[in-house]
């Protein structure tokens, strides 16, 4: 070939290898969905090119052993290339009929397997045929009999342009191993070409998908800012003033619309209803089922329902507009009067009572069952005397089960100890507090759950 030739090769294998470490980049820097459409394309891409460059640059002026050492590393590029290239292929056509695609795969790797031994034994090397000189028989083989079979590819956008860039290497490619049965390096004229086709069309299919999934994330994230907006407006805006007492709260969702809700659906003169809740699972469809816990709690509560009466009707909201959607909730009545505490609660860990006086922690137990699993459940009342000075934590399970990079829990590490460390605190300093104890417990990054606690000094 002319020093002309040697360029445009030059050219074209830089081309192929850069784009196709482009694609390995892009396919292992997303740890959640990764294409294997990028990976195929990648490894066939990058080690394709660079033999490329390597054989028009140094084969053209290196003769004899050093020349043969060329040839045969370029038939070692296509068997390290020609699977990732049926992959690739296999990924737009399917698997063929009766899996015939995975039969080529089978087939073809026999046959290097056939051109490997007969690279180590022959004696005249430059006579073994193209290790691709099976596929320019085997896959319009596969592609007659899958058509006779009735097989049709999947439908996938952009079919066209992948089959004509695909189409366009395939002739190109079996037009050089009909040119000739030798790998030098100085015959692949249109091979190279036929892939910057194929790159080209690739390229245009993924731009468009790019594009596209672009526009769906825009929306979606418009969806998440409307959900957070939705979610923010359920959550009380000032705490309620039931005077002797104090309140406070904290709420640091795992992510950015989560599933945990806290409210107080009923405030009088001298008594404070608070409910928290934690919907099963994140996201978008948590917020919303944590908006149909407050309608459902906060109408019990103006019908002046007890406790057991709100989590039940609760209970069967869920099961009946939101089956198979699970959730816990604590809910508990706060009364001056005989300094009374009435709680229920259905699957949310049990709510601590600080006793300054005696300087102890008391869990306030109600074992009942998690919500939306059955839907005549029933739930029962329990009742606690409280003290002056005494502070109360109902918190959902982000709280307690956060845990170090030791394994160890917040709830059962540092909680028991933090009531007495800071029980001189006022009810709004103990929340932050204990709020950015946790959150350096496990790690700011590393926050497994969402948090919600609400903190009553009594």
């Amino acid at each position: 070939m002319s020093s002309r030739d040697d360029l445009l090769l030059v050219m074209a294998g830089s081309s192929i290898f850069t784009v196709g470490v482009l694609s390995l980049c892009a396919h292992f820097s997303s740890a959640v969905l990764r294409e294997r459409i990028l990976l195929w394309f990648g490894l066939f891409a990058a080690p394709y090119g660079l033999a490329l460059v390597l054989r028009s640059i140094l084969v053209p002026q290196w003769h004899g052993s050093a020349e043969l050492i060329f040839v045969h590393l370029g038939r070692a590029t296509y068997l390290a290339t020609s699977i990732p290239a049926l992959l690739l292929f296999q990924e737009f056509y399917g698997h063929g009929w009766r899996l015939s695609s995975k039969w080529l795969l089978w087939i073809y790797g026999a046959a290097l397997l056939g051109l490997f031994f007969l690279m180590i034994t022959h004696e005249h090397r430059r006579t073994i045929p193209s290790p691709g000189f099976a596929l320019v028989i085997l896959v319009p083989l596969e592609l007659l009999i899958d058509r006779l079979a009735g097989y049709r590819p999947p439908p996938i956008k952009g079919r066209f342009v992948i089959f004509s860039g695909l189409l366009a290497f395939f002739l190109a490619f079996s037009y050089d191993r009909f040119s000739t049965l030798r790998i030098t390096g100085r015959h692949l004229l249109a091979e190279p070409f036929g892939f910057l086709a194929l790159m080209a069309c690739l390229g245009y299919v993924v731009s468009k998908r790019v594009a596209a999934n672009e526009a769906e994330w825009v929306s979606l994230t418009d969806e998440m800012r409307a959900a957070s907006k939705i979610q923010a407006a359920i959550l009380p805006s000032s705490m309620p003033a039931v005077s002797p007492w104090t309140v406070a709260a904290r709420y640091s969702p795992m992510s950015g619309v989560a599933g945990d809700f806290y409210g107080f659906p009923r405030v009088l003169p001298n008594s404070v209803g608070i409910i928290v809740a934690d919907v099963m699972g994140h996201g978008v469809a948590a917020a919303l089922i944590a908006s149909m816990v407050k309608v459902a709690v906060f109408n019990g509560a103006d019908r002046g329902h007890s406790p057991a009466e709100i989590v039940q009707e609760l209970n069967r909201t869920l099961s009946k507009e939101a089956p198979g959607q699970l959730a816990s909730a604590v809910y508990v009545e706060l009364n001056q009067a005989g300094n009374l505490a009435t709680y229920t609660a259905g699957g949310q860990p049990a709510p601590l009572l600080w006793r300054r006086g005696e300087q102890r922690i008391d869990p306030l137990d109600s074992a009942g069952l998690l919500l939306g699993v059955r839907r005549e459940e029933l739930y029962e009342d329990n009742t606690v005397h409280f003290a002056k000075g005494d502070r109360l934590l109902i918190y959902s399970d982000g709280l307690t089960e956060a845990e170090n990079r030791k394994g160890e829990s917040f709830g059962d590490a540092v909680l028991p100890g933090f009531f007495v460390a800071k029980q001189n605190l006022s009810a709004e300093a103990f929340a932050e507090t204990l709020l950015q104890s946790v959150l350096a417990w496990s790690g700011e990054d590393s926050q497994a759950d969402d948090i919600t606690f609400v903190v009553v000094d009594l």
